[in-house]
């Protein structure tokens, strides 16, 4: 049983098509958009450093963290005289300046290139107090917002605003990645445009081919 010219011809089209749709979608998924950038380095304070804030200003720091964006993997360069310290804290910690049990402490200041660099490895928020009470309380802590480059910019808060005071017993919210949201990959994207390319050709040329028998079969 011999298929008719015209129906050879254009199931020949619709292969050339289909492949050439399936490499066009491989070939632009790399383009697609990307959030991401290298890591970078925030010198915390900038020109001031970490200190107590000037007397007009006791939420310079506070206010310093929210002009940026902070995404995992940047880093925090606190510099800082040698008398003082970095305390990583949980939240009710930091609002009552007590510097008794942070989860880390830092004191690598003073000297030439003294200093802590502390990489930010997780989203959520981080709290950070001076180990001396007395200049927490004047203004030396901040909370640091972190983002994940490739969350969903609906998830994401402009400034990093403290979260409510969690329940005894429990790690405040910015101590645990979030969760249920899981995103796609670039390659999972990639694979699922390409099925559905195949699968839409496939489709295509049975129907065709069916269409072609059930013409040449009256």
């Amino acid at each position: 049983m011999a298929w008719p010219r015209s129906a050879v011809l254009l199931l020949a089209a619709s292969c050339a098509v289909l492949l050439a749709a399936s490499c066009a979608v491989l070939l632009a998924a790399p383009a697609w958009p990307s959030h991401s950038r290298p890591a970078a380095v925030y010198g915390v304070g900038d020109q001031t450093g970490w200190a107590v804030p000037p007397g007009s200003a006791p939420v310079a720091l506070n206010e310093w963290a929210a002009r940026h964006r902070f995404l995992v993997g940047d880093v925090l360069d606190f510099k800082y005289a040698g008398d003082d310290s970095v305390l990583l804290v949980r939240l009710g910690d930091y609002e009552r300046c007590s510097a008794a049990s942070p989860l880390r402490r830092f004191a690598d200041g003073g000297g030439v290139g003294g200093g802590t660099r502390f990489a930010l490895a997780r989203p959520g928020l981080f709290y950070f107090i001076s180990g001396a009470p007395a200049r927490c309380e004047a203004g030396q802590r901040m909370v640091v917002r972190v983002v994940d480059a490739h969350a969903r910019p609906s998830l994401i808060r402009a400034s990093p605003t403290p979260a409510p005071a969690p329940a005894t017993g429990t790690q405040p919210s910015g101590d645990t990645p979030p969760s249920g949201h899981r995103r796609l990959s670039l390659a999972q994207k990639q694979l699922a445009a390409a099925a559905i390319g195949f699968g839409a050709g496939f489709i295509l040329i049975f129907s065709i081919v069916w269409l072609c028998i059930c013409c040449n079969n009256k």
